[in-house]
C-alpha cells in the first residue's frame, strides 16, 4: 500500500523531530526539512501529500509564507498546515487568507495535530476523486457486460490491479480502452492518487516533451508541473501511444525503468512513482513493424497485454450497457429514464456499431435529450435517428415479436424469425441457438429445412 508522505518544515530539529516521531507512530511516513530551499528540494523529488510547516524561519518571519505560495503553484492539491510559536489571530487570518489549509499553535496537542493530519488528507484524497470524475461518465469507473469477453478481461484487472505491472490496452475506437485503465486504477493502491491521462494525438511534436518533462525558465524562474509529476503516486496512461514521437518514446523508456527524469532546463533528477498504462487502436505487433511503436518500448509496456473486443462481437452486452448508461446519463441530463421495447433492443442488436460503446452511449444521450421530458417514454424503432432505421428487417421487426421461444412462433414466420436472429449474432449459431432455445444440432437441421445459410 502507497502511505501517505508527510514533510514537516522547520529550522529547528527538536520540533522536527518531536513532530515526525508523532506521525511515524500513527503510521505515517514522513520527511523533515530545515528551510524553505530545503522543502521545495524534497517535494519535487518525492510525491509528497501534506505539508506542516512553520512560519517564522532562519531569521525568516515569511519563510513559511513563501513556502506556502511555492506549495499552491507547485501543486495545489498537496495541503499546507501552518505552525507557529506566535499564536495570533493575526498569524491564523493571514495562514487562511494565503491558502493553508489550517494553523497550528505551538506547543501544540498530539491529538488536534493527527486530528488536522487526518481530516487534511481526506479532504485531498475527496478532491482528486471529484477531479477523476469532473466527468459523470468516469465515476464508477466500471467495465459493464456479462459476455464471457468481458467477465475475462474484468479476471485480468483484478488480478493485475494490485501489482506494478505496466499494461498495453489495445482496441478499436470507442471500445472503452481508457475506461478498462481508469478500473484497474480505481481498484489499486494507488487509487487515492491521481489517474493522468496523455492524450498522445493532441500532443503537438513542439510541446509534447514539455508538456511531459517540465521545463525551468531560469531568467523568468518559471517553473512548470510536469504530467509525470502531476501523476506522481498514482497512474498515468497514455492514450494513443502510437502517436507519441519516436524520439519521445525513447525517453518515456527511460522514466519507466528509472521513475525519474530531468526537466528541460534543469540538470536535477526527480525521482517519482508511477504506474504506466497505455492504450492503442493499433495491433501493437503491426505498429512495431510498420515503425510506429518502438519494439524496446512495446515489450516494456506490454507486461499485461488486454485486448477489449468491439461492441459487434460482445452483443449480449448491449443491453446491460443501455441500462448502466440510462442511469447515468438521466441523473447527467436531469431527464426521465426511457423504456425501450423489444424490437428496438433486437434491431440495436443487430446495428453494426462502427463506433463501439462510444457510439451507443452517444445515442443514449441523444434519445434523453429528444425524449427524456415524458414519462414512462417508450423508444420504438421510429424514435431513432435515420441511421438506425436503414434496416432491411425493421418491416419485419414490426410485425412480430421475435422473443418468443420458436416452439410457440408460427410456421409462418420461422424463416424470418431465425433470419432476423442470425444476423442480430452475426451468424453465430451457438448464441442464436441459446437465444431461441433450440439446441445447436436442431437449429442446423432447422435452417438446412428453410434453406437459410449462415455466415459461420
Amino acid at each position: 500500500m502507497i502511505n501517505n508522505k508527510i514533510l514537516i518544515v522547520d529550522d529547528e530539529p527538536d520540533i522536527c523531530n518531536l513532530v515526525s516521531d508523532i506521525l511515524s507512530d500513527s503510521g505515517y511516513l514522513v520527511k523533515k526539512a530545515f528551510s524553505k530551499d530545503d522543502a521545495i528540494s524534497v517535494m519535487e523529488n518525492s510525491g509528497i501529500s501534506l505539508v506542516i510547516t512553520d512560519i517564522w524561519m532562519n531569521s525568516n518571519e515569511m519563510e513559511g509564507f513563501e513556502l506556502l505560495e511555492w506549495c499552491k503553484s507547485f501543486n495545489a492539491l498537496t495541503p499546507v498546515l501552518i505552525m507557529s510559536g506566535h499564536g495570533t489571530i493575526e498569524y491564523a487570518m493571514n495562514a487562511a487568507k494565503n491558502g493553508a489549509y489550517d494553523f497550528l499553535e505551538k506547543p501544540f496537542n498530539s491529538e488536534r495535530l493527527l486530528f488536522l493530519v487526518k481530516k487534511a488528507l481526506q479532504e485531498r484524497d475527496l478532491k482528486i476523486k471529484l477531479m477523476d470524475s469532473n466527468n459523470e461518465w468516469l465515476k464508477s469507473n466500471q467495465i459493464i457486460g456479462k459476455s464471457s469477453e468481458i467477465k475475462n478481461i474484468k479476471n485480468i484487472c483484478l488480478k493485475v490491479s494490485k501489482s506494478n505491472s505496466r499494461i498495453l490496452i489495445s482496441g478499436p475506437s470507442g471500445s472503452g480502452k481508457e475506461t478498462c485503465a481508469r478500473f484497474i486504477h480505481s481498484i489499486s493502491n494507488r487509487m487515492n492518487h491521481p489517474f493522468v491521462v496523455a492524450a498522445c494525438a493532441s500532443l503537438s511534436n513542439q510541446m509534447v516533451d514539455q508538456l511531459l518533462f517540465g521545463f525551468n525558465d531560469s531568467k523568468s524562474k518559471k517553473n512548470t508541473k510536469s504530467l509525470f509529476e502531476q501523476a506522481n503516486n498514482g497512474t498515468i496512461y497514455f492514450n494513443e501511444i502510437c502517436d507519441l514521437p519516436i524520439d519521445t518514446q525513447a525517453k518515456l523508456i527511460n522514466v519507466i525503468q528509472d521513475q525519474s527524469f530531468y526537466k528541460y532546463g534543469s540538470n536535477k533528477k526527480i525521482k517519482i512513482d508511477i504506474r504506466v498504462i497505455a492504450g492503442t487502436t493499433y495491433d501493437p505487433n503491426e505498429a512495431v513493424k510498420n515503425g510506429i511503436l518502438r519494439e524496446d518500448l512495446y515489450y516494456r509496456l506490454s507486461v499485461v497485454p488486454i485486448s477489449i473486443p468491439s461492441l459487434n462481437s460482445r452483443i449480449e452486452d448491449i443491453k446491460v450497457l443501455i441500462n448502466s448508461f440510462m442511469e447515468v446519463a438521466s441523473k447527467l441530463f436531469n431527464k426521465n429514464k426511457l423504456i425501450f421495447s423489444d424490437e428496438t433492443y433486437i434491431l440495436l442488436q443487430s446495428f453494426n456499431w462502427k463506433g463501439n460503446v462510444r457510439q451507443l452511449k452517444n445515442l443514449i444521450e441523444w434519445l434523453l435529450i429528444m425524449y427524456g421530458n415524458e414519462k414512462k417514454f417508450q423508444i420504438e424503432i421510429t424514435h431513432l435517428p435515420p441511421e438506425f432505421q436503414r434496416n432491411e428487417d425493421n418491416e419485419n421487426i414490426h410485425k412480430y415479436d421475435f422473443n418468443l421461444p420458436i416452439k410457440d412462433a408460427r410456421k409462418v414466420f420461422e424463416k424470418k424469425y431465425l433470419e432476423i436472429q442470425l444476423n442480430r449474432f452475426k451468424g453465430n449459431i451457438a448464441k442464436t441457438s441459446t437465444f431461441v432455445g433450440m439446441d445447436r444440432s436442431a437449429l442446423h437441421r432447422k435452417l438446412k429445412e428453410l434453406d437459410i445459410k449462415s455466415d459461420r
